[in-house]
């Protein structure tokens, strides 16, 4: 990073931005604060989208895969992501410099399926199948082999393409606009409870998937407002011009510090959102990091999981430089950001989700360059 001339003009290497927010629609809250990108930006490490408003394929058969193996996914911070017509494959969403890689894992599916996410219980990704006569509850093992695992009792047929499940492992589905988010128990197929919400029956305010954190639900309307569901009660509040709007935001994750992840179906992009008093009344939200996922296409029947239960990264800053200048002189500085659970013992075992860093410079530098 070089910086040049001197000056007393307040300088700070950071950019800060709000957004005009959109106009409320039905129980709208205005946003305290967005914006914020740190001018210094690691490798987001995110997840896909969910399926966002895949129209269901011709019914076909629910084929059994035996091979399905004992073990659940990897849950050393890893974002796993489906989508296709009229086949889905499952993928590992690979993040890397400023775009995504998408990484097959197992064959793909003869039918298609949505909703997907992992249960905290037993680590295997589960989804619900549409298209065909049943609703099926589909769960996939490390290997990316699934197995059908049948009908869930109680559940009226609809295309279900939003899905999470919470830390207790329950796990809660809801289909394309509709006001009911049903509770499902995987180990006995069978809906447990719903809640009602009724703002979701609206177009404009649809979702096309969930994520869980903090005892609510989360996702985002095609407007790129973020909805908040409380679970205890179904109350729920928009909050818009967080994310661009126009496009599905398909696939909704968790990263492992609380960031939200939400993947665009076109043209596919991965959003992370920081969000600050994410349970308070107006709570602040950050847009830290965009990256590429496949923009050459568009990614139909898109979904999203992520499983950071056994990811435990340390990060620290290094930052050596200059110690001394003259007035009009030049000062060259590096910051290094490491993960020292890969160099020390006992200090963590993953990958790093993503990270932001923002350095402020003294009022007397001018000029940045990095």
């Amino acid at each position: 990073m070089g910086l040049s001339a001197l000056s007393s003009e307040r300088c700070m290497f950071v950019i800060r931005g709000t957004n005009g927010l959109k106009q409320g629609k039905r129980r709208l809250r205005a946003l305290s604060a967005l914006g914020a990108v740190g001018i210094v930006a690691g490798l987001a490490s995110s997840l896909p989208a969910s399926p966002a408003g895949a129209a269901p394929a011709p019914a076909a058969a629910i084929a059994q895969n035996p091979s399905h193996g004992k073990n659940g996914v990897e849950c050393d911070g890893k974002v796993y992501a489906s989508f296709g017509n009229p086949e889905d494959q499952l993928y590992t969403a690979d993040r890397g410099p400023g775009t995504v890689q998408f990484t097959a894992l197992g064959n793909p599916t003869p039918f298609l399926y949505n909703a997907i996410g992992v249960n905290p219980r037993d680590r295997f990704l589960y989804g619900t199948t549409f298209g065909n006569a049943n609703n099926d509850l589909v769960r996939f093992d490390r290997n990316g082999d699934f197995t059908n695992l049948g009908a869930i009792d109680g559940l009226p047929p609809a295309l279900y393409i939003s899905g999470t499940f919470d830390d207790k492992g329950n796990y809660y589905i809801l289909a394309d606009d509709t006001p009911t988010i049903y509770k499902v128990d995987v180990k006995s197929r069978s809906v447990t409870g719903s809640i009602d919400v009724p703002e979701l029956s609206d177009p404009e305010l649809d979702i096309f998937d969930i994520a869980f954190r903090d005892g609510f639900l989360w996702g985002s309307t095609d407007d790129g407002a973020i909805a908040r569901i409380r679970i205890s009660n179904g109350d729920v509040d928009f909050f818009p011009g967080v994310l661009p709007g126009g496009s599905d935001f398909g696939g909704v994750f968790v990263y492992g510090n609380g960031d939200l992840g939400f993947f665009r179906n076109s043209p596919g992009e991965l959003f992370r959102v920081h969000v600050k008093n994410a349970t308070a009344v107006d709570p602040e939200f950050t847009i830290l990091s965009t990256q590429d996922a496949a923009p050459e296409q568009e990614l139909v029947n898109l979904d999203a999981t992520s499983c950071f239960l056994d990811s435990k990264a340390d990060l620290a800053v290094d930052k050596q430089g200059t110690r001394e200048v003259t007035s009009g002189g030049e000062i060259t500085y590096r910051i290094t950001v490491k993960n020292v659970s890969k160099e020390e013992k006992g200090k963590g075992t993953g990958d790093s989700s993503g990270w932001s860093l923002t350095d402020y410079l003294p009022a007397e530098l001018l000029s940045p360059t990095t």
